[in-house]
C-alpha cells in the first residue's frame, strides 16, 4: 500500500528538475539547483547575454512560496557586491511585499506612490547598506495584500527614469500562475528567470508559466530549483 502511495504522489507531484526539463522549448535555458555559485552563475548569464548584457531581469516563481524574492535579492546582491554593478532592486510584487522588512528601510513612499504620481522616483529609492550599489525600490507605503495590478505604461516610463540610478534592474516579482498580470509586466523585461519549487512544482504548472512568458515575448534565462533537500538516509536524520 506504502508503495502505491508513492507512485501516486509521483504521479500527482512530479519533482521539479524532471518539470523544468519538460516545459518546453527553453533548452538553452539551465536548470539550477541552489548552492553558493547559482546566484553568481545567473548574474555572469545576465550580463553575458547579448551584446552588452541585459539591463531588466525579473524574476518569478510559479506560485506564492517558491523563494522567488529570494532569489531575486540575492542576484541584485550578486550583480552589485561581485560583479561592481550599479543596481536598483524593483519590488513588483505588490500583493505580498517583504523588501522593506528585509532591509530595514524606513517607512515611505514606493513603487506604486511613483505609479500614482504622488511621490517622486527619487525619493523612494533606499540604499541597502553592506550590498555595495544596491537600492532598493519598495512596493509601497500600503499594507500589504494590496491587488492592484501595475499599469504598464506608467511602469515603462518609471524603468526609463531608474537607468539613471542604474546599469540593472531585477525585479522581484509576482507569482505567475495566480497573477496573469505578471506575464504581461514581464513583456517589459529582458529576459525571466523562473523559480521552482522542489517539492511541489508540477510539469503541467511549469509549462503554464514558461508559456505565460513566452506569450509575452520574453526570454526564460533559465530555472532555479529551489527548496531542494538533500538525501539525508533515515538512520543519520534520527541522531539529530
Amino acid at each position: 500500500m506504502a508503495s502505491e502511495e508513492h507512485s501516486a504522489e509521483t504521479q500527482a507531484r512530479l519533482p521539479a528538475r524532471q518539470a523544468a526539463a519538460g516545459v518546453g522549448p527553453v533548452q538553452d535555458a539551465p536548470v539550477l539547483t541552489v548552492d553558493g555559485s547559482v546566484v553568481h552563475g545567473l548574474a555572469r548569464r545576465c550580463l553575458k547575454t547579448g551584446r552588452d548584457g541585459l539591463a531588466a531581469v525579473g524574476v518569478a516563481s510559479l506560485q506564492h512560496g517558491d523563494g522567488a524574492t529570494t532569489i531575486a535579492r540575492s542576484l541584485a546582491a550578486a550583480l552589485a557586491t561581485s560583479f561592481g554593478k550599479r543596481v536598483v532592486l524593483v519590488e513588483a510584487n505588490l500583493r505580498s511585499p517583504s523588501l522593506r522588512d528585509t532591509y530595514r528601510l524606513a517607512e515611505g513612499p514606493g513603487l506604486s506612490d511613483v505609479l500614482a504620481g504622488s511621490a517622486a522616483l527619487e525619493d523612494c529609492l533606499r540604499a541597502a547598506r553592506g550590498f555595495g550599489r544596491l537600492l532598493v525600490l519598495p512596493a509601497s507605503s500600503m499594507p500589504a495584500g494590496n491587488p492592484a495590478a501595475l499599469p504598464g505604461p506608467a511602469l515603462h516610463g518609471a524603468m526609463t527614469r531608474l537607468f539613471a540610478y542604474a546599469d540593472m534592474l531585477v525585479f522581484d516579482l509576482a507569482p505567475l500562475l495566480p497573477y496573469p498580470d505578471t506575464g504581461m509586466l514581464c513583456g517589459s523585461l529582458d529576459g525571466v528567470v523562473l523559480v521552482l519549487n522542489a517539492g511541489r512544482s508540477r510539469q503541467s504548472d511549469s509549462r503554464r508559466g514558461v508559456k505565460a512568458l513566452q506569450e509575452e515575448g520574453v526570454p526564460v534565462l533559465g530555472a532555479v530549483l529551489n527548496r531542494e533537500r538533500a538525501f539525508i538516509p533515515r538512520m543519520v536524520e534520527r541522531m539529530f
